[in-house]
């Protein structure tokens, strides 16, 4: 399998013997066959109950994701759509990130694509090879070029998600994630999706990467200040952080050919993310319930995660 990025918990760590981390992390429906090991520096169990023993095969058929290219057409991107329970306006950051460049994932055939969308080249924030977001380090370890396509914090106030006044869940307004060339919301297959930025609102506390915020509860108006609990990477259903299996504010792209049976932190190629706002804001700042679920399908829309509030 070939090593794409690297992911770094805290700045300067690196954690080795990725093949014994990969056999100790389990999926949704059963161990998935990869475990984007050019993610696993920082995919390591949190402390937690002792994981089971993985089966002694995999489901799949041994092979891996290297390029977009190797995929149909069909499953080159992804959906996202957002839906806000709460009656409280929801500001949002999350940002879409992909390799490119020789060895990276995004072939050069489909790089243009990929910057009509929206996608744009990170500036690098450390030596060359590394970049920030919010508190996430990510280092480049294959290709030449990080491309990153942000959501909600970069755009106008009015753009975030609408409050649900009298908090009626039928009557909640759902957004989709949509390219910037033509409006589609079939939007270039990421490596990465990652919460959070440098905005104070949203970037983590003290260090601590699953700390760092994906939505906050705000104001009715406009450019109001947050109020009630913002919801960090540990409570986002489906983060590697919320998952238990490492401390990165991130959902990652299963990179095996194998779509029904993911890991609890991973979307598919081609595949449909619901994300749901609940009506939580008033939650304390230490109630272990999630405050975003979502819903992830395949292309077949065969359902490969719940909500699980």
């Amino acid at each position: 399998m070939k090593s794409l990025l690297r992911r770094l918990s805290m700045p300067g760590v690196f954690i080795a013997l990725i093949a014994a981390v990969s056999a100790i992390v389990w999926g949704c429906g059963g161990m998935s066959p990869f475990l984007a090991a050019q993610f696993a520096s920082n995919i390591t169990p949190r402390p937690g109950p002792p994981p089971e023993p993985p089966p002694t095969t995999q489901p799949g058929d041994g092979d891996a994701i290297g390029s977009v290219c190797e995929l149909d057409a069909a499953l080159r991107g992804i959906t996202v759509s957002l839906t806000n329970q709460a009656q409280q306006r929801v500001r949002y950051a999350m940002t879409f990130v992909a390799s490119a460049g020789t060895g990276g994932f995004v072939c050069d055939a489909e790089v243009q694509n990929y910057l009509n969308a929206g996608y744009t080249d990170a500036i690098p924030t450390g030596s060359g090879n590394t970049f920030n977001i919010g508190c996430d380090v990510i280092t480049l370890l294959s290709g030449n070029r990080l491309l990153v396509m942000d959501f909600g914090i970069n755009e106008l106030p009015e753009q975030s998600l609408p409050a649900n006044v009298g908090g009626d869940p039928s009557t909640a307004t759902t957004i989709s994630l949509r390219r910037r060339d033509n409006g589609g919301t079939f939007v270039p297959l990421p490596e990465l999706i990652v919460f959070g930025d440098t905005d104070p609102n949203f970037t983590c506390l003290g260090g601590d990467l699953c700390t760092q915020r994906g939505f906050v509860y705000s104001g009715a108006a406009p450019g109001n200040l947050p109020i009630g609990k913002a919801v960090d990477a540990d409570h986002i259903q489906g983060t590697v952080c919320n998952s238990g299996a490492g401390t990165a504010p991130e959902w990652r792209l299963d990179e095996s050919f194998t779509d029904d049976v993911v890991q609890p932190f991973q979307f598919v190629a081609g595949g449909t993310i619901i994300a749901t706002v609940l009506d939580r804001a008033s939650d304390s700042l230490n109630d272990a319930r999630n405050q975003v679920v979502w819903q992830v399908s395949n292309e077949a829309d065969q359902i490969v995660h719940n909500p699980n509030p």
